[in-house]
């Protein structure tokens, strides 16, 4: 049974480990973020007249976790996310389905500038790109750093680490994939084995560099061309990318 180790942040992990586990591999849960709610300011939480935007299903579980009101409008990047918003009570979902980019491109295309005004909440490493292209297409877009995703240290997950031998390496964001590559260069493990499979090209890059056996990218970034991605590698052992 091939080993895949997870490095999604909790509790995304373990819902991605049953997935795995039904698919017959064994999931090695090593989270390489740990997210956790900021303090909340008083202008955080959405007004009445504005719709609301999340990145992640950390996005959405943070603004649970704040006991805010779910009846806000909300935008969402891909399926996971807007699960995770459907789950947690929110009516009125739109889901872009693809990246920063698909967001951009839905919300400009079926809401009017000038109309709702908008609140993006996600993690305070966000680049803030979605807010600022939309205010500069005539949008009302504030950003909320919302919680934070704290790199894990090599030390922290040494266990899981050691106990890796062989199979893949499963990477959903691009914070996970700097934490992985920090990992990478204080253990010095021997991956020439090991297949990277990453959510995005972006998610991808920080890692390219470490030899690994092969690199292949999810054809959308999320997690269902994700496991498709990894099902490719380990079963006919070459990249799909």
């Amino acid at each position: 049974m091939a080993q895949v180790l997870v490095t999604r942040a909790e509790p995304g992990a373990s819902e991605t480990a049953v997935r795995l586990k039904a698919l017959g591999y064994e999931p090695v849960l090593a989270p390489a973020l740990d997210i956790s709610l900021h303090e909340l300011q008083p202008d955080w939480p959405p007004s009445e007249d504005e719709h609301v935007i999340f990145t992640s299903a950390n996005g959405v579980r943070a603004f649970v976790e704040a006991g805010w009101d779910m009846r806000p409008v909300c935008v969402c990047v891909g399926a996971s996310t807007a699960g995770a918003a459907a789950a947690a009570g929110f009516v009125h979902i739109w889901n872009a389905d693809g990246d920063s980019d698909a967001i951009i491109q839905l919300i400009s295309t079926q809401f009017e500038a000038g109309g709702p005004k908008w609140v993006h909440y996600a993690n305070d490493a966000a680049a803030g790109e979605i807010y600022r292209r939309l205010n500069a297409q005539g949008f009302s877009v504030r950003f909320v750093p919302l919680y934070g995703a704290r790199q894990v240290s090599a030390t922290e997950r040494e266990d899981e680490l050691r106990n890796f031998e062989t199979g893949a390496v499963l990477v959903h964001s691009t914070k996970a994939a700097e934490a992985v590559a920090n990992w990478l260069d204080m253990s010095n493990p021997d991956i020439k084995s090991m297949k990277l499979v990453a959510v995005s090209e972006r998610a991808a890059e920080p890692l390219r560099g470490f030899g690994w056996d092969c690199v292949s990218v999810a054809t959308r970034p999320n997690e269902e061309k994700l496991l498709e991605a990894l099902q490719f590698v380990l079963e006919a052992g070459v990249s799909s990318d």
